[in-house]
């Protein structure tokens, strides 16, 4: 739908994605990512939206589905005279950005003409637990702690606005931007920038929670988010994002990530856990990563195939967790021999990106 050769998105990404039935709002959206040299796919359904992991979603006023995945960065795409239901479905299905078509036409060509010229690189991995207290946060840090070590530009994300800070866990005093630091982000970002303004330890930047859970919470469900992660996929090849456990599932950064692995504690009530967790997460690739100690009669492959998703991988229970991530040497644990082990399985299973190199 493009003139001309379109962009053509990271491997394994579409670049926009609309999810209407109206051709009228098909033909006007059409119309702009033309102007902007952007490939529009259109879909039924949201769940087929997100298998596409595009770099945005718009969705026309006419969706009548009930809601959307919390925080998914949607632009609803409405037409003049129809504000109210534009409004209403924009609330319904938690969209952050309205654009009323041909009005907003120059805005959506200006944001379609900013991922044209950047492209989504980097990769987003989200690391969630079927409950709190899995595990999740020590994962996501020894995750990024052995891909920086492997070379990759390295950028671990906080994405638990009630955890306290994951800084806290890394060290001590992390000079740096936190997420309320950006709260008044508004339009693009300067990539360069803002890796320039992140905390670094062992090779990987982290942004971190810290600030005031209520503010914080409502950063991520603004389009903030948005801004702020267009940055982090043009410079850092790989993301690390440590989601929330428990409901809602995820938290509001769950969509946007590319997959997720899922730590699972090999006993029967977590698996159930994780079962309907999964089920939240169809419109992603997930896979398992199973934590001991391990139930009677229970073995990783076993914990896979009853949650219903991949197995990456077995880490087992580790003495001194938690007194090191009291201690903020939470990552001199990346070391051991079955942390190593697990995180290069995981590593392996996913796309080596292109973001921007630094040291």
């Amino acid at each position: 739908m493009t003139d001309g050769q379109p962009w053509l998105p990271a491997p394994g990404r579409v670049g926009a994605v609309l999810v209407t039935e109206s051709q009228r709002i098909r033909d006007e959206t059409a119309r702009v990512a033309a102007a902007a040299g952007l490939e529009l796919t259109v879909t039924a359904t949201l769940p087929e939206a997100f298998q596409l992991q595009p770099a945005v979603v718009l969705v026309g006023s006419d969706n009548t589905e009930s809601r959307a995945p919390a925080g998914g960065g949607l632009i609803l795409v409405g037409l003049p005279g129809e504000s109210g239901e534009v409004w209403e479905a924009a609330t319904r299905l938690r969209a952050s950005q309205v654009a009323i078509l041909p009005a907003a036409a120059d805005w959506l060509a200006e944001r379609f003409a900013s991922l044209r010229a950047t492209g989504p690189l980097g990769h987003l991995l989200g690391v969630m637990g079927c409950s709190g207290g899995s595990g999740t946060s020590s994962l996501s840090c020894w995750l990024a702690l052995a891909a920086a070590r492997s070379g990759r530009s390295t950028l671990l994300i906080d994405g638990d606005c009630a955890g306290g800070g994951l800084d806290l866990a890394l060290f001590e005093t992390g000079n740096g931007v936190r997420w309320e630091d950006l709260g008044e982000v508004n339009g693009t970002l300067n990539p360069d920038q803002l890796a320039g303004a992140l905390p670094r330890t062992r090779g990987f930047a982290v942004l971190s929670m810290g600030g005031s859970p209520a503010s914080e919470s409502s950063i991520l469900a603004s389009s903030t988010v948005q801004s702020v992660l267009d940055a982090v996929r043009n410079f850092y090849a790989l993301t690390i994002v440590d989601l929330p456990g428990g409901w809602p599932w995820g938290g509001p950064l769950l969509p946007i990530c590319d997959e997720v692995m899922v730590l699972v504690p090999g006993r029967l009530r977590p698996i159930t856990a994780a079962r309907s967790l999964v089920q939240q997460t169809q419109f992603l690739p997930t896979s398992v990563i199973v934590r001991g100690p391990l139930g009677p009669g229970l073995d990783p492959h076993r914990v896979a195939e009853m949650v219903g998703r991949p197995l990456v991988g077995y880490l087992p229970q580790l003495r001194g967790v938690r007194h090191a991530e009291r201690q903020g040497r939470l990552l001199d644990l990346g070391s051991h021999r079955a942390v190593q082990r697990l995180t290069t399985q995981a590593l392996a299973t996913v796309p080596r990106s292109t973001g921007k190199a630094r040291p």
